[in-house]
């Protein structure tokens, strides 16, 4: 018998924030080993706007066509979860709460928090808890990282 831990085959559904894209762009072992993870079990979900940010940042490139091939491909690991009228609805009424309590942040992040919840997914996991615990609705689900890879039992990088 080991003693090394196996990790945990957890297929809990997990809505990935663009921040966490960005950081598997940047090259970050850690993260992109954590996405290989998730997308295997076809749970790893994504907004179509992260879809748009992603790849907006890969045109504004010089080497853009590389860029742009390359973001495709990460991407296309994810299910992807369109701006839909449910979708819509639910961000105005986030945003609308955001708004009156003097905590707005960015567009984006609504529309992800909100498609998270219309998914009905156990997990958002970004790198900007703190734009995400604003909604009382996704305590307990948001996570970074470093978290989930606790949570999974994964050895980090």
């Amino acid at each position: 018998m080991s003693d090394k831990r196996e990790p945990k085959r957890d297929l809990r559904k997990t809505f990935v924030d663009t921040s966490v894209i960005v950081e598997i762009d940047r090259g970050n072992k850690s993260s992109i080993e954590l996405c290989k993870y998730l997308t295997s079990s076809d749970n790893a979900l994504i907004s179509t706007v992260t879809v748009s940010e992603i790849l907006t940042g890969s045109y504004l490139r010089t080497d853009y066509t590389t860029a742009v091939s390359k973001a495709e491909r990460v991407l296309g690991q994810f299910s992807w979860i369109p701006l839909n009228g449910v979708i819509a609805k639910l961000v105005a009424q986030l945003n609308a709460y955001l708004i009156s309590k003097g905590l707005p942040i960015e567009y984006q992040d609504v529309v992800i928090a909100a498609s998270c919840l219309v998914e009905n997914c156990d997990v958002l996991l970004t790198e900007n808890k703190d734009h995400f615990l604003r909604f009382p609705r996704l305590r307990g689900k948001v996570m970074t990282e470093k978290e989930l890879h606790h949570s999974l039992h994964l050895e980090t990088s």
